[in-house]
């Protein structure tokens, strides 16, 4: 029997869900507030275009470290393995020299390299033997040591060796040596599974140096699936040992990053990871990272503990793999901040077996294979943005020095993904906080669709709120020289204009660039006053429209509506000799600052009055530069001169 599909509502139902029609009616009348949450936690990677170099013209699977004596030394396969050295932290490369050649059909590759608490240099190789396969020729793992910083070699000393067919063979060896010098030697292992296609971490350690090994044992497993790819580390703060592999077993019929660890006091013993232990994460944050299936990880640590993991995958590109590096907190867990320090794959071929380096004093070294090349491209991790204490001519130019944090104002560096270099950064002085950022683009797009634009993103009060506040603000500034200001409002965007937020800008037009600069009132931002020691964020996105095609770039994890994901920007302290800030008086605020004429309507310095050139030595002559000037009502006042400072 059929029966009607039409609802009866009754009053007994009205009176069941009474409170869930109240909370509706609260929730539709009244709008919701922002809540507030923990600030960005983690540093985010600024890659410089400037710093790409060919480190081997050819060759693939490629590993970089730093030695004790400063160098960089890099290893890759290429018929053999082949090493080379830099004495100028990446720069420039010596020619590659081979110390492991291809014999008996079997190549030599993937390698790893160490150096020693003792200084000796162990490389470490995975000879895979070609068909037609013979039982003489296994899968395997070796390695040679130096003790002369690399000027010569061992002969081949064994590790391990597997069977001598490619379905059941051993992987990429990656090295990590304790504190007490027990040195361990990590790979990918099929030699236990030769009835199916299961793949475990295995585990060889040596006690001398590497000139002997022990067997191997199994460290990581999950039944059915293929633990792949290991590369270890162990953390400064918890003294774990913590090995990112690639693992297949998540449920998305393709590899992640995942970690797997122990402590350094249980070190393996009589231990391992399975598919339901504690000790095995997937390492991405998939509330701010993309599912971007792949393998390959490659996992180091910063010195200020931060963790950084890289692995390829073909996600977004069109099937093209391209390096993706996250950053994770201290114990390698809960990776974000996404980013592809060689473009992605509409402006570049793919990039495979990548991997990364931790330099000089925190510098991030992404290497990749590309195009048969070895590149590298160096990665600064930037918590905190920064103003200096400046007064930048703002002209739509940039001079190095000219008062901006950095002198070449390049605190912020983007331009890996959309393929637009952009630097910018900021300075501040008592009257205004400036921003100054230089697109290199040659093709611009200044019509009133999708015009090329940097959008500033300013919050003064540090908001960590999941919306847009009033005191957040979005400017867009755009390359034609107008500008867009919006503040926040009932959790979005609102349009501000005229006097409720006069700025300074000014943008200048090059033949490969653009040069955006504003300086923006404090006043205008509602600040009687820089705040000074205080917390503030700020972001930037850039619109880059390419002949119709509208690309953005913006920094990782970045969200224009959620100000907790922007960075913080502190101001630097003031110069020595100015304590004007903690003035009781009042800031005057001249809207054009580097405009001469405009000077003459400051208030006239009295004469009683005490003035200060910006290192704090008193003035004698007025006739040029720029003074602070205390009044003796307390009152704080700035003058431009006529004269160029």
């Amino acid at each position: 029997m059929k029966t009607s599909l039409r609802p009866v509502f009754s009053a007994a139902i009205l009176l069941r869900h009474l409170p869930l029609f109240f909370l509706l009616f609260l929730f539709s009348s009244f709008p919701l507030r922002a809540a507030s949450v923990s600030p960005y936690p983690y540093p985010r990677i600024f890659w410089d275009t400037t710093t790409r170099r060919t480190v081997f013209a050819s060759g693939g699977y490629a590993r970089i470290i730093q030695l004790q004596d400063g160098r960089l030394m890099a290893a890759c396969e290429h018929s053999g393995i082949d090493i080379a050295f830099s004495s100028n932290l990446g720069k420039t490369w010596t020619a590659a020299k081979r110390i492991v050649t291809n014999t008996n059909n079997t190549p030599n590759c993937v390698p790893d390299l160490i150096q020693l608490h003792d200084g000796t240099i162990v490389v470490g190789y995975n000879p895979r033997p070609s068909e037609p396969y013979t039982e003489d020729r296994r899968f395997g793992i070796r390695c040679k040591r130096s003790t002369d910083n690399g000027r010569s070699w061992s002969d081949e000393i064994f590790v391990n060796d597997a069977s001598y067919t490619f379905h059941d063979g051993c992987w990429e060896p990656s090295f990590l040596q304790l504190p007490s010098g027990e040195l361990h030697l990590y790979f990918a292992d099929e030699g236990p599974y030769t009835t199916n296609g299961d793949q475990q971490i295995s585990l060889c350690r040596s006690f001398d140096g590497g000139q002997t090994w022990t067997k191997a044992q199994k460290i990581s497993y999950r039944k059915g699936y293929r633990d792949g790819m290991p590369v270890p580390i162990l953390l400064q703060r918890t003294q774990e040992i913590v090995v990112a592999i690639e693992d297949n077993g998540w449920g998305y019929n393709d590899f992640l990053p995942t970690t797997v660890r122990t402590t350094l006091q249980n070190n393996w013993q009589n231990y391992w990871v399975n598919a339901t232990d504690k000790n095995r994460d997937c390492s991405l944050n998939f509330d701010f990272c993309p599912v971007a299936t792949g393998g390959a990880p490659y996992l180091r640590q910063l010195p200020t503990g931060e963790t950084v993991i890289s692995h390829q995958s073909p996600y977004g590109n069109d099937g093209k793999i391209q390096m993706r590096v996250a950053v994770g907190n201290d114990e390698a867990r809960d990776f974000r901040a996404v980013s592809t320090p060689f473009g992605e794959a509409q402006h570049n071929p793919q990039g495979l077996w990548n991997s990364l380096a931790v330099i000089d004093t925190g510098v991030v070294v992404a290497v990749s294979g590309i195009n048969g090349k070895i590149e590298m491209i160096k990665g600064y991790p930037t918590r905190l943005l920064q103003a200096a204490y400046g007064h930048p001519a703002v002209d739509g130019r940039l001079t190095n020095g000219e008062g901006y944090t950095r002198n070449d104002a390049a605190q912020i560096l983007l331009g890996t993904d959309c393929g637009t270099r952009v630097i910018a950064d900021f300075a501040y002085d008592l009257d205004s906080l400036y921003f100054l950022a230089r697109v290199y683009d040659k093709t611009l797009a200044t019509g009133n669709n999708n015009p090329d634009l940097v959008t500033l993103l300013l919050d003064v009060e540090g908001s960590t709120e999941t919306a847009p506040q009033p005191t957040s603000y979005k400017l867009q500034l755009r390359a034609a020289g107008t500008h867009l200001a919006q503040r926040g409002q009932s959790r979005a965007w609102r349009r501000i204009t005229g006097e409720d937020f006069a700025i300074h800008f000014v943008a200048g037009t090059f033949s490969s660039n653009y040069v955006i600069e504003a300086a923006i009132p404090w006043s205008a931002l509602g600040c009687q006053q820089p705040p000074i020691g205080a917390r503030m964020a700020a972001a930037i996105d850039v619109t880059d429209n390419r002949d119709g095609t509208v690309l953005h770039e913006t920094i990782p994890d970045v969200d224009q509506l959620r100000p907790w994901t922007w960075m913080e920007l502190r101001l630097q302290p003031l110069p020595d000799g100015i304590h004007d800030v903690k003035s009781p008086g009042t800031l005057h605020d001249y809207k054009s600052l580097n405009n001469p004429s405009r000077s003459s309507s400051n208030p006239p310095i009295q004469a009683s009055s005490t003035s200060f050139d910006l290192s704090g030595r008193p003035v004698v002559s007025l006739s040029a530069g720029i003074v602070i000037t205390r009044r003796p009502d307390g009152t704080i006042h700035k003058l431009w001169n006529t004269r160029k400072h």
